[in-house]
């Protein structure tokens, strides 16, 4: 038997369903046909990756056979039945407490009564496990990230989208690569298990990491900025190694455009969203006329540069896609939008997702100039031979990814900005996450905001800088 050591990562094919029969399996679990109409297929190779966030809750019950299934929402046991196996679990348990463990126990849970992302469920492992020559129990979480099967429609938008295989091979294939050997302070948390279904992460709070709130002060975007120049710096390290290839060419499906397509329901979600912003405008007597030409440019933005350096690009740095522990050390978590882009990109869109306008007038250059220090100093510290990335290419490419992330806030703050629990309600209920995402948006801001003072703000306040910044489009920089 292999001995599994703290390094490895279990990666394997989904024992539950393969992504070309999501629709039939959803079927299947609401009528409670028979299970052989779900594909087995075995382990996968080992191999070496980092990973993903933690915060658990108490556990909730999940075991009883009596709850009926609704038509829409699958009960959790039927729903995540094969998120992680007996097998894999072993597997783990050598792999995350010692060689000679053995596993005593395992159980999933629901993550939290919060929504905590838009694009996939979150669940708690638990595994009871005993030591070699030890008699007593040792309990350890970990994260799991799932496709949402118990939201039937949810889980069809996210398999369209194919941002959950996108962060399944991210972590396969593009980390390992990326971290080999290179001396980089740790940029995103150790995962220990993929395969087409579901991802298990390192419990992350077990370290101290936590969110921050959503828009971060002075001291807490400084170490999201250093954190993003150091993940930038490995793809720059990682590109070096690869004899004038860029990891662009080498995975191209890791890489392609998952949030802003101009087709199926990526399409709908995007005019939905900018539907939302231009009434908000119009009620509030913000210019509105620009809004929508403005809004176009975010598909030029999204691009890979012909003129300046790109990276691989985490294409989502809102605030809970970032954890701090208590030393200011930050990890990046969610890879399921990446993107390959100039480092501009990730920069000022981080900076205009987590600050507030009267932080960014006043630090910004300051936040951008500690971007380009970390990124530099990590870039020496690992004797890098290609051409250094000037800070004027830098300066040059936010102002051209500047627009592209003013429309990134007036599209996503109505969302990512709500109460958790509020967001809960509304994401998962099929029926009221099909309408918010791509029907109308309105009727539901406009009732958070009615109890909600500060979402309120927030929302009016990313509505009013597109506005403005629509009244000078024509005068600014494309991206190049």
């Amino acid at each position: 038997m292999r001995n599994w050591s703290n390094r490895d990562c279990v990666s394997a094919k989904s024992l539950g369903i393969a992504s070309d029969n999501l629709k039939r399996y959803i079927t299947a679990l609401i009528v409670r046909e028979q299970p052989s109409l779900l594909k087995r297929s075995e382990r996968g190779e080992v191999v070496q990756a980092m990973s993903s966030q933690t915060v658990f809750k108490p556990p909730v019950v999940t075991n009883s056979t009596e709850i009926p299934l609704k038509p829409t929402q699958l009960h959790f046991n039927e729903a995540f039945r094969n998120t992680v196996t007996r097998s894999e679990a072993e597997n783990l348990t050598k792999c995350a407490f010692s060689p000679d463990a053995e596993l005593v126990d395992y159980h999933l849970r629901p993550y939290s009564e919060e929504k905590l992302g838009f694009l996939g469920s979150h669940l708690c492992l638990i595994i009871t496990a005993r030591r070699s020559g030890c008699d007593e129990f040792e309990k350890r979480s970990f994260f799991v990230k799932s496709i949402p099967y118990n939201i039937p429609n949810q889980a069809i938008y996210v398999e369209e989208k194919g941002v959950f295989e996108k962060e399944e091979k991210f972590f396969r294939y593009l980390v390992p690569l990326m971290t080999d050997n290179f001396k980089i302070e740790s940029w995103a948390p150790r995962c220990y298990l993929t395969k087409d279904s579901a991802i298990v992460y390192e419990d992350m709070k077990l370290r101290g990491f936590t969110n921050r709130s959503k828009f971060f002060d002075l001291k807490t975007l400084r170490a999201a900025v250093a954190c993003v120049a150091r993940f930038h710096a490995s793809s720059l390290l990682a590109e070096e190694k690869l004899n004038g290839k860029s990891i662009h060419d080498l995975y191209p499906e890791i890489l392609r455009e998952s949030e802003y397509k101009q087709t199926g329901r990526s399409k709908t979600w995007f005019a939905v969203a900018i539907n939302l912003v231009v009434s908000i405008a119009d009620q509030h007597g913000y210019y509105s006329s620009n809004i929508r030409r403005a809004s176009e440019c975010i598909f030029d933005a999204i691009l890979p540069s012909k003129t300046k350096r790109n990276v691989v690009s985490h294409g989502d740095l809102w605030g809970s896609n970032l954890i701090f522990d208590g030393e200011d050390r930050c990890n990046l978590v969610d890879f399921q939008l990446l993107r390959y882009a100039p480092l501009a990109h990730d920069v000022i869109r981080l900076i205009y997702l987590t600050s507030r306008r009267e932080l960014r007038r006043e630090h910004e250059a300051q936040l951008l100039e500690h971007y380009y220090v970390t990124l530099r100093k990590t870039l020496v510290d690992n004797a890098f031979k290609g051409v250094m990335p000037s800070y004027e290419e830098l300066l040059l490419g936010v102002e051209e990814q500047r627009l592209g992330a003013v429309v990134t806030v007036a599209v996503d703050h109505p969302t990512v900005m709500m109460d958790g629990k509020m967001a809960a309600t509304i994401m998962d209920d099929p029926t009221t996450y099909e309408a918010f995402f791509f029907k109308d948006r309105k009727p539901f801001v406009d009732k958070i905001m009615s109890v909600d003072p500060e979402f309120e703000r927030v929302v009016k306040a990313a509505v009013q800088e597109l506005a403005e910044m629509s009244l000078i489009v024509d005068s600014l920089p494309r991206p190049t």
